[in-house]
Order: structure tokens, then C-alpha cells, then sequence
């Protein structure tokens, strides 16, 4: 087999040749010349010294073949790949033992190849007579001592489990048009490619492309023309048990043209599997996924985030927390630490305050840095900047969220939250949109209904939403927000009601009502007029 610019000149390099003959063997790599050719890549480039300083440009342009104008910072396809290959590399060690005693891993958090178990060669002495007739041992092993340091690390990086990245992966089935009909056929391709760009964006799962042992569920549609339109059959499948998770089926019209509107159906079916609180995940939840992994944790942060139980926080913290640390090239780990550095700023006042922020600000910076398309990186650098004073910047992160996932309806949401209370006017029509996606809403959006309703002086939408809002032991605003609406929809005895539940919650709100709204970012104009319908209860 030709080696490519591979040229064995010592011991290791003779048992990686070996072992890569013996991966490309395999039959999940057979069926996979992309993965062949990345994997060889890779290793070529770690062999050569370059390992630590590939990025992902190179892996798109020279071992993935696309083309020169290739923008790493909007286009996440070397990663997918390369996590593919990580999990292809786990099956095939899953089963096989290494011909060399060397196994070819490619850790997360970088691109460098690690040779895992490689025992160095005898470490060789030389006697060398000095000018005073002493003799000197002279180590001329160097090579050999760095590669057995080497190897245990590498071992020692097998060992942490927060360098593993345990995600979902999802292997995309080509759409099959039942009908010999080439504007079928022209859908379905179409439709593939929407559905591979679609789930791409979530960063909580991976997608392949090609059947493969890595892959833990199967994704098949199909069409089929019918009178009145395209029935579109979908089904999930889990592949390790065989069970069908999830499947629908639904008929679409033609459109201006085409045999359906295939961008509305690709994004619609993206957002229902891999949303945080879609089918993908909801499967996750029912796995027992343990919290000290990197999946485990993402899936603990992202139930907490959701109602914030005061229960569920120090472990949830504390996972964040470790992931974070244990893994520094992670920026959903990081994205998650900003997020509860700000929780814990907003709780201080002063100085004390802004300091914790600017660190948390900090934190999503360095989390953006590592992956820009991260929407939990991006959501933290926007919350951080908007506390801070810095709405430019807020705006900016707020429009990479929308630009880098705009079917995230989690994220989405919490980005049109924060835009409402700046006062945007896009902002409650990014929240709809997100709430249309959404499969289960967290009741934390109806509070960006409320201030929409507030800003434009609506007394009943902003009343339907504060009842959305209301949960059994809830924050203190809760009770504000209700009080407001009832007071402007002149309810005042109600409304005094659950003003007095805020003041029996912490009595500083009584000499200071409008102290209320200090946790929240709001524009002044949606303060103003919010500040006005507090005062009709607090001054009745």
C-alpha cells in the first residue's frame, strides 16, 4: 500500500505505518475514503512536528478537500469530521487489538494525533573518555526517554473522561424520493443537504454521513408524490437496540416552484430532534448519562437552566465547574462556567459586582475564541456584555446566535429575552419564531413577553403572560410581574396581593420597589414605563 508522504525511518514510526494499514482495514474505513484520507493527514502533519498548530482551515483545505475560500469561523465541517473519527477509531479499538502495541487516537480539544502504549527503545549508554581520564556516561536515548514521557501522558489523557467527547452521534441516511420523478429527486438531495446543515449547527451532537459502528441513532426520510403534494415520512432510529425512538409523517404542498418548501422542512425537523429539549436529548435523559462526563454534565446544565431548581445548582456547578478545568480547550464548559460567574456577580452590587462580571465577561470571551459558533459561548459573551454596560458587543454576540443556529429555539429564546428588555424591535419576533420551535418551552420566555407587552403598553398580553410565568416557589419578580399586570388592568386589590408576597420575600423591596428591576439589563425606555406600572401598586 502506498504511505503517502509517510517515510518510516525509526521504531515508531514502522509500528504507526503498521497500525495505520491495520485501521484502514477495518471495514467502517473501507466504506470511508474521507476518513482515510483525514486520518493519514493528521498523522502526517503530528509526525512532522505540526500536530499542536493544526487548524481547521488545513484539515478543510488539504485533507477534506474544500475549497481556498473555506471560513472556519461560519462553517463547523473539519470538526464534525474529526469528532467522526474519533468515534470510528473508538469502535475499531472497541474490537481490535493494535498490531504494534500502538493505538492512533486523536484527543479531544485539538487535532494532534496521540500514539497511545508505545514502549520506548532501550535507552542506549556511550562512554566517552575525558581529557582527566573521567568517564562520562553520555544518554544518547533522548529520542526514546521523550517518547516514553509522551506515552504516559497520552495514557494519563485517556484516563480523563472530560477529554472524551461522549455525544450523540447521528448518522444521516441519504433522502430516498420513492418516485422516479426528477423534481422528487431534486428535493431529496436538497433535503439532505439542508438536513446535514441544520443538525450540523447544534453542537451537541454529531452527524455522519456514512453508516458507521460510531454512530449511536439512524435519521431516514423519504418522499413520495401524492394527490395535493409530498408525504414526507421520517424515522429515528436507535441503533444499538434497534428501536424506533421517533417518527412522523406529514404532507407538504408544493411552493413556488418546488415540489416543497425544503428549507422549512429541514429546519423544522432539525430543531424537533437536536433542540436542547428535543428528541435527541430527551433519549439522553433516559440513558442515565453519567454527570461527571462531558454529555452528562451538558445534559444536568441544561434541565437546570431551564427552571433553576435551588436543589439541582451544586451539582450542576460543580460538574461545570470541573469540566471547565479538566478540559481548557472545551467552550461549552467554559460558556457554562461565564454563565454561573455572572449568576453569582448579579447577587453582589458595586464594585464587587462589576469585577465578577468582567471575569465572567472574560470567561465567554476565551470560550468564543475556542469555538465561535458555540451558541451557549456566544449567549454568555452577549449576557456578560449587556450587564456591563458594552450593548455593541452584546448585539454583536446576540446576532452571531442568531446568525450561527437561528433554529436553536433554546438559545434563541434567551437571546430575544435579553433584545426585548433593550428595548429592539426584532425582539419579540425572534422570541415567537423561537417559540414556535420550541418543543417545551421554559416559562423563564414568558418574561420576555411580559416586558414586550410592557414596552407597548398592553395590560392584558403582559397579564397572559405573567400567569405563564408563575411557578410554585418561584423568584420574587414573579410576584412583581403579576402585581404590574393586575394593576394596570385595574385589579388593584389582587395586584396589592402579590405585592405583598414580593415584600414578605425580602423587605428591602419595600423602601425600595423599583430596586426590583436592578438584576435586569433594561433599556430605559422599557424601565420607565415598567418603573410606572410598578407605582401603581406600590403607591396605591
Amino acid at each position: 500500500m502506498h504511505h503517502d508522504p509517510i517515510k518510516p525511518e525509526g521504531q515508531l514510526r514502522r509500528k504507526v505505518d503498521a497500525e495505520l494499514d491495520a485501521i484502514e482495514a477495518d471495514p467502517a474505513f473501507q466504506r470511508s475514503p474521507v476518513m482515510r484520507r483525514l486520518l493519514r493527514f493528521l498523522v502526517t502533519e503530528t509526525l512532522a512536528g505540526r500536530g499542536e498548530t493544526l487548524k481547521s482551515y488545513a484539515i478543510a483545505v488539504e485533507a477534506l478537500g474544500r475549497e481556498a475560500s473555506f471560513d472556519p469561523q461560519t462553517d463547523s465541517y473539519p470538526r464534525v469530521q474529526v469528532a467522526r473519527l474519533r468515534k470510528l477509531l473508538d469502535a475499531h479499538y472497541a474490537h481490535a487489538v493494535p498490531v504494534g502495541d500502538v493505538q492512533i487516537r486523536v484527543p479531544s480539544g485539538g487535532y494532534a494525533v496521540e500514539f497511545v502504549g508505545e514502549t520506548p527503545a532501550p535507552v542506549a549508554l556511550k562512554i566517552v573518555k575525558s581529557k582527566t581520564g573521567m568517564m562520562h556516561y553520555v544518554v544518547i536515548g533522548g529520542a526514546a526517554i521523550a517518547v516514553l514521557l509522551a506515552a504516559f501522558f497520552f495514557w494519563r489523557a485517556e484516563e480523563n473522561v472530560w477529554r472524551i467527547r461522549n455525544f450523540p452521534a447521528i448518522y444521516l441516511a441519504p433522502v430516498t424520493a420513492l418516485d422516479a420523478v426528477q423534481a422528487q429527486r431534486d428535493a431529496a438531495v436538497d433535503l439532505t443537504a439542508g438536513l446535514r446543515d441544520g443538525l450540523d449547527r447544534f453542537t451537541a451532537i454529531d452527524v455522519i454521513n456514512e453508516p458507521s459502528p460510531a454512530a449511536d441513532y439512524r435519521l431516514d426520510t423519504t418522499l413520495r408524490a401524492v394527490p395535493g403534494g409530498t408525504r414526507i415520512n421520517v424515522t429515528l432510529t436507535q441503533l444499538d437496540t434497534g428501536r424506533v425512538v421517533w417518527s412522523r409523517s406529514g404532507l407538504r404542498e408544493a411552493v413556488e416552484g418546488r415540489v416543497f418548501d425544503v428549507d422549512e422542512v429541514a429546519a423544522t425537523l432539525s430543531a424537533r430532534l437536536a433542540q436542547p429539549a428535543g428528541v435527541i436529548h430527551g433519549e439522553g435523559d433516559q440513558r442515565n448519562i453519567d454527570i461527571n462526563t462531558p454529555y452528562g454534565c451538558w445534559l444536568a446544565l441544561r434541565s437546570y437552566w431551564r427552571m433553576m431548581p435551588p436543589e439541582d445548582e451544586p451539582a450542576v456547578r460543580s460538574c461545570t465547574m470541573t469540566w471547565a478545568a479538566e478540559n481548557p480547550k472545551s467552550a461549552m464548559a467554559h460558556g457554562a462556567r461565564s454563565w454561573f460567574m455572572a449568576q453569582d456577580a448579579l447577587k453582589l452590587k458595586g464594585k464587587a459586582r462589576d469585577g465578577l462580571l468582567a471575569e465572567a465577561h472574560q470567561e465567554a470571551r476565551r470560550a468564543v475564541d475556542l469555538q465561535p459558533n458555540d451558541p451557549g459561548a456566544q449567549y454568555s459573551l452577549m449576557r456578560t456584555a449587556l450587564y456591563l454596560g458594552l450593548e455593541r458587543q452584546a448585539r454583536a454576540a446576540a446576532d452571531r446566535v442568531i446568525f450561527f443556529n437561528g433554529n436553536n429555539p433554546e438559545f434563541m429564546s434567551g437571546v430575544a429575552m435579553f433584545k426585548i428588555m433593550m428595548g429592539d424591535a426584532d425582539g419579540e419576533a425572534v422570541l415567537r419564531k423561537a417559540l414556535s420551535l420550541h418543543a417545551n418551552p421554559p416559562q423563564w420566555v414568558q418574561s420576555g413577553l411580559f416586558f414586550a407587552a410592557v414596552a407597548r403598553d398592553d395590560g392584558p398580553a403582559a397579564l397572559v403572560a405573567a400567569e405563564d410565568f408563575q411557578s410554585p416557589g418561584g423568584p420574587p419578580l414573579q410576584h412583581a410581574m403579576m402585581a404590574m399586570a393586575l394593576a394596570r388592568t385595574g385589579r388593584m386589590a389582587e395586584a396589592r396581593g402579590e405585592w405583598a408576597q414580593v415584600v414578605e420575600t425580602d423587605r428591602q423591596f419595600s423602601d425600595d420597589p423599583v430596586s426590583i428591576f436592578d438584576p435586569l439589563p433594561l433599556a430605559p425606555g422599557v424601565r420607565e414605563r415598567s418603573v410606572a406600572w410598578l407605582r401603581l401598586v406600590t403607591n396605591a
